[in-house]
């Protein structure tokens, strides 16, 4: 497994000591007064992030007095840029629960302020003729995952930890980011990726599908915005207004889903989008995610310390983190509404 603490810690220094230029940045209309704001993501263009295209397209950010940049880079990346504002221009970045709990570890100051993913999105994925009902059908099958590492390789962890398996009751492969194709070919007999994606994509191709969901199995803490503590107490304010206009665009999102998609393609750039078909069906998987009976009442963007404390336990006990993180300190919902 790649040392990610490490990559971290040689990362963030690299930032303090020289700051780091947004790259790839989608075009915004600058308007006179507004605040020049970068949101740091963790992927390329995608349909993923469309609440916060359709908080850019509708004015939201605009209303809260902002002009929002959008910039695309590797997780690691924006979240230690986020732990080194202002030297690094990025006051907002899109990050996982796990990637917090370790950059927090290595000394970074950062705290998710609003969650997104009500659920951790990975699955395990099979066609049907596998049978892929329950934990038990993993034993003995061919599992393909990317690689050692990031959120896949921690649903892996996390299935086999809830279940007190040991890895060698099943043949883990590393595939690369070929997990539907490998699963279509027979290559292997399960994958991990994510619901909105791979499962989507064999059907497309119309094949059958069984899903195990590691949410419902062992739930980890997921992507939402993270900034720094130093943004946060220097400036809650700007904090505030961007992440309710982030959750109107939210809102907006899940109340009309074709219009949201419709407004989202605008900052995706064609080579990035592939099948529109595909595209409007991963953004439709992805709202089940996006809500839950808890932002029904707590509201949406809402961060959940019961999911947080179970992923720091098994981060611990699985040997990710080094010792104990103040899961309490890690995030916040004071923004929210």
């Amino acid at each position: 497994m790649p040392n990610r603490l490490l990559l971290i810690a040689v990362l963030a220094l690299t930032l303090v000591a020289c700051g780091a230029q947004p790259t790839a940045l989608a075009p915004t209309a600058s308007g006179q007064g507004l605040r020049p704001i970068t949101l740091a993501m963790s992927y390329v263009p995608n349909v993923q992030f469309a609440p916060y295209y359709v908080a850019a397209a509708k004015g939201y950010y605009k209303d809260a007095g902002l002009d929002v940049s959008f910039d695309y880079n590797f997780e690691n990346d924006v979240v230690v840029r986020a732990a080194a504002w202002p030297e690094s221009k990025v006051a907002f970045a899109t990050a996982s629960g796990t990637s917090v709990l370790l950059a927090r570890q290595q000394g970074l100051a950062v705290k998710t302020v609003e969650t997104l993913y009500q659920k951790f999105p990975v699955v395990f994925f099979a066609k049907s003729s596998t049978s892929l009902k329950s934990v038990d059908d993993l034993k003995g099958k061919t599992v393909g995952i990317p690689g050692r590492y990031g959120e896949s390789l921690y649903a892996l962890m996390a299935v086999l930890y809830a279940n007190k398996l040991d890895e060698r009751a099943l043949t883990v492969q590393e595939i690369g980011f070929t997990q539907a194709q490998t699963v279509l070919e027979d290559k292997v007999q399960v994958g991990i990726g994510y619901a909105m994606n791979e499962p989507v994509i064999l059907r497309q191709q119309n094949q059958q599908v069984d899903v195990l969901r590691v949410a419902d199995i062992y739930d980890l803490a997921s992507n939402g915005i993270v900034v720094s503590e130093a943004l946060i107490k220097q400036d809650p304010a700007l904090v505030r207004s961007f992440v309710q206009a982030s959750v109107r665009g939210l809102r907006d999102t899940l109340d009309n889903p074709d219009a949201a998609y419709t407004l989202s393609l605008t900052f995706i750039p064609e080579a990035k989008l592939g099948d529109p078909k595909l595209q409007r069906q991963v953004l439709q998987e992805s709202l089940a995610f996006w809500q839950s009976d808890k932002t029904t009442s707590a509201g949406l963007g809402f961060t959940d310390a019961a999911v947080w404390t179970k992923t720091e336990q098994f981060m611990r006990d699985a040997k990710l983190l080094a010792g104990p993180v103040d899961v309490n300190a890690a995030f916040t919902n004071e923004f929210i509404k």
